[in-house]
Formats: C-alpha cells, sequence, structure tokens
C-alpha cells in the first residue's frame, strides 16, 4: 500500500508547482504524456519543446554536440533531432534542460550543486551501466537516477530560511540531515521526492526505486546502486564506502570487480563532460574523478549555475541562414521516407522559427471538402488552435475556400474580410484579423489541407521577402509528400 502523501508535504508541493518550478512541473507531465501516448508524433513532442524558445535553442545545441550527433550534418528542428536521436533521447535532454534551467535561481548554492552533482553522476553511472548489461530502455534509466533526488535539489534551491534552520541543526548540533529534516519540517527529503514523483506523474520506475528497497528489479538495482556510488565516492575513489558499493554491483550484475572499477571510472569522467555540456559547470567540476583527493572533492567552486546568459525573444526574429538549413534538412529526410507527420512539423518548424512567423499551423480538409480542421500548431496559442480551430469553409470562410479552388498561395490582406461571408467571426476569433499567409497543400494535384502563418500576437509587419519564404517552405512540403505518397 502506498503511504499518503503528509499535508505538509503536499503544501511544499503545491508551492514548488505554482511558484517556484511551474515551468518544469508542466514541460515534464507534457513531454512524457508525449512520449508515453500510443499515437505521438515528432509534433506533439517537439510542440511540448518549441513552447520554450530557449529549451529549443539549448537542445538542438546539445542535439549537434560531439555526445549526441555523429553525423556530418547539423539538425536544426527539433523533429530532425528525434527522428536522428529517438524519442527517448530528445525526453532525456528536455528534461535535464528543464531541470537545469528550473534550479538556477537555488539559494543554498554549495548543497544545490552538491546534489545537481550526485544526480547526474549516478544517472550518467546507472544509464551506463544500463547499457553494459543491456537492459534495454537505459534512458528511462538515466531519467529516473537523474530526478531520484528531486525533492533535496528543489528544497535547498527555495527553501530560503528553512533550509538555514536544517543546516544550523547539521552544523552546531551535529545532528544528521534525515533527523535535521524531521525536526525542521516534519518531513524528510526523500518524502518530498516521492511526493513530487506522484503528484508530477514521473513514471513508475522512479515510485519503485522510492518504494523498494531490497528490490529485485534491475533498473531499480542500477539506479539505487549508482546513487550510493555516486555518494560514496565523495569520500574517494580508494575509499572502503567505494569498494562496498563495488562488491555489491559485482553481485548484482556478475560483472568482475577489476572489470567494474575501471568502467565506472570512465563514466565519472563522461559525467563530469556531459555535466558541463549542460551548462552546469559549477556541477562538473563538483563530480569526484579518480586521483582526486578527499579534499580536492570536498570543494564546492562558486559561481553561476547556468552560464547562458542568452536572451531569448518571445517571438522569433526571421533567420535566412536557419531557412536554408531546415529546407536542407527537409530534403534529406524524404530520402529517409518519413513518416508525413514529420515533413509537417518542419515546415510548421521552418515556419515559425526559419522566418519568424508567431504561429504557424497545418489544417486538414474534411472529407466533404467543407471544413478545415487543425491538426498542427506551432507558436503562439498553438494548444488553443490544436483544439478549437475547426471552421467552416463552403459558406463563412470563402477567403479559405478560394485558396482551396484556385490551388494557390495567398498572402490575406485586412481588406480582404471587408466583404461578407470572407471571414467568420469565429475563424477571427481564433485567428485574430488578417494579414495571414496561406498556401494550399496539394499532393498528387489534389488540395489535402493549408498551411497558415501569422504575425497577429506580435503586430510585426509582414514582408513581401516572408510571402517568398512562406512559398519556398510550403511547396516543398507539397513535393515531398507527393513523393512519399507515390512511394507508398
Amino acid at each position: 500500500m502506498v503511504a499518503k502523501i503528509k499535508p505538509e508535504v503536499e503544501n511544499w508541493i503545491k508551492g514548488l508547482s505554482d511558484e517556484d518550478m511551474p515551468g518544469f512541473a508542466s514541460t515534464v507531465t507534457d513531454v512524457t504524456a508525449e512520449i508515453d501516448s500510443d499515437d505521438t508524433s515528432a509534433v506533439d513532442v517537439a510542440g511540448s519543446v518549441l513552447k520554450d524558445p530557449a529549451l529549443t535553442s539549448r537542445l538542438l545545441k546539445m542535439a549537434n554536440s560531439f555526445r549526441y550527433n555523429h553525423s556530418s550534418q547539423e539538425i536544426s528542428t527539433v523533429s530532425r533531432a528525434i527522428m536522428v536521436l529517438g524519442f527517448e533521447k530528445v525526453r532525456s535532454l528536455t528534461i535535464s534542460l528543464v531541470l537545469v534551467d528550473s534550479l538556477q535561481a537555488g539559494q543554498q548554492r554549495n548543497k544545490l550543486t552538491a546534489e545537481i552533482a550526485q544526480s547526474f553522476h549516478a544517472a550518467i553511472q546507472a544509464q551506463e551501466l544500463a547499457s553494459k548489461v543491456g537492459y534495454d530502455a537505459p534512458e528511462n534509466v538515466f531519467i529516473a537516477a537523474l530526478l531520484a533526488r528531486l525533492g533535496h535539489m528543489a528544497f535547498w534551491a527555495f527553501a530560503g530560511d528553512k533550509a538555514s534552520e536544517v543546516l544550523a541543526l547539521v552544523n552546531t548540533q551535529q545532528m544528521d540531515e534525515e533527523a535535521a529534516q524531521l525536526a525542521v519540517l516534519n518531513f524528510s527529503l526523500q518524502e518530498l521526492s516521492q511526493g513530487l514523483t506522484r503528484s508530477w506523474s514521473l513514471g513508475e520506475l522512479l515510485e519503485q526505486t522510492h518504494l523498494e528497497k531490497n528490490s529485485e528489479t534491475l533498473a531499480v538495482n542500477l539506479i539505487q546502486l549508482s546513487h550510493e556510488l555516486a555518494n560514496n565516492c565523495t569520500e574517494g575513489w580508494e575509499s572502503e564506502a567505494v569498494n562496498d558499493v563495488l562488491l555489491k554491483m559485482e553481485t548484482k550484475f556478475s560483472i568482475p570487480i577489476k572489470e567494474l572499477r575501471t568502467f565506472v571510472e570512465a563514466n565519472a569522467k563522461l559525467a563530469s563532460e556531459i555535466t558541463q555540456l549542460y551548462g552546469v559547470s559549477e556541477a562538473s567540476r563538483v563530480i569526484p574523478q579518480p586521483g582526486d583527493d578527499k579534499t580536492e572533492q570536498s570543494i564546492i567552486l562558486e559561481g553561476v549555475l547556468n552560464e547562458s546568459e542568452t536572451e531569448y525573444s518571445t517571438y522569433p526574429d526571421p533567420d535566412p541562414q536557419l531557412q536554408v538549413t531546415i529546407l536542407q534538412d527537409m530534403a534529406a529526410a524524404f530520402e529517409e521516407k518519413p513518416n508525413i507527420n514529420i515533413i509537417l512539423e518542419m515546415v510548421l518548424e521552418g515556419l515559425h522559427r526559419g522566418i519568424g512567423m508567431d504561429r504557424a499551423l497545418f489544417a486538414i480538409l474534411s472529407k466533404d471538402r467543407k471544413q478545415l480542421i487543425c491538426k498542427y500548431a506551432l507558436g503562439e496559442s498553438n494548444e488553443r488552435l490544436s483544439q478549437q480551430f475547426q471552421i467552416d469553409i463552403s459558406r463563412n470562410n470563402r477567403l479559405f475556400e478560394r485558396v482551396v479552388s484556385d490551388k494557390k498561395a495567398s498572402h490575406i490582406s485586412v481588406e480582404a474580410t471587408s466583404t461578407k461571408g470572407n471571414l467568420s467571426s469565429k475563424t477571427s476569433g481564433l485567428l485574430g484579423n488578417p494579414p495571414y499567409l496561406v498556401m494550399p497543400t496539394v499532393v498528387r494535384g489534389k488540395v489535402i489541407g493549408l498551411f497558415i502563418a501569422d504575425r497577429n500576437a506580435s503586430g510585426r509587419e509582414i514582408t513581401d521577402n516572408d510571402f517568398i519564404s512562406f512559398q519556398q517552405f510550403c511547396q516543398q512540403a507539397n513535393m515531398g509528400l507527393t513523393f512519399l505518397t507515390m512511394q507508398g
């Protein structure tokens, strides 16, 4: 039976969810739900990431790093990253980056840095060990190990005076940390980690890790022993504490201890390098390395948790170079015969991030050819459009009907709405008033839907060059979709 969450823990979870880490809670829930869904697509996962321009930029930077991209081709879209790296890798990168972002304003820097260092170190150890012993989902193990001490990280980041009270008891009265936590909070940080796992739906594996202390489950053992190793090596890699955990690993994983020691010591170096890639330089330097002595390992260097200070605009600016790169990505993707949804997402990402449209959507034409129904949307109000955009073009939205019948792109102006029946109040309520860029999606001579883009939210001008670029993306999509349907 799962223990009930204490009221004090529930209060902390509410504060973290509503005030301190709402972005993390929302993104992790969205991305996990999309990954776990049976009918998920690259568009769905990309949509969760693309809500945050800074996250998008950093994810693509990681995807193009020497660690993850072994090809010579740059990855310029989230959908391409999913194609090259896979859903699970993009999920682990996304969750890790959002975690780092959420904690960068942390208050108890030394404690927070130590927790982040242990969590990343344990996550890399668990993932590499999972691959070595043939476990089929190493990325799941990585995420569960990374988030196993989420409550500890969140507490030291946001607890303020309560954190100081806990440390005072530890330092002045020689209490162990858990006893001090119970004295000040009436719960342990382990209980907070468990409560967050359940409330934020972080996964069954993580719940098992918290609850099963003598588990026979391989994944749970990988996570628990990796955290024990990451904690114990702060005493020195030659310490008895490290030897003890290596003996446990030898028994559980059937790896000779000499081989195991060489392997986990190499993983410690890898963990430091990968943590540096995530932009957590301070924590990277704290991960104990073989050959360091205990004194060196216990030094916590002062600094900024996340060194990236790049400012990101809410609305992306046109980026001609990115437009070219995404068009090249689309051409390369056609040769790999991807799911059609991947191509649609690449187009929308090109319109949104490349041309700098506030939002872009693809609406499919109904079988009776009387309605347009939004299938995918990126950018401003994308969720609302995906759920609510279903318009009748046979009577009240004739400007869209004309685009369908003419099979030509259109830069729809404000004046186009002056004639009755051209645009319904429902449609203008969803999209706002023109200007819009609209182009039919034509496959083997038949219109199957429309690409629509605008800058309604920011009020920026749509230029003739923007319209030309818009048509280039849509035309390439039409050619690619026709090619894919002909290939079967």
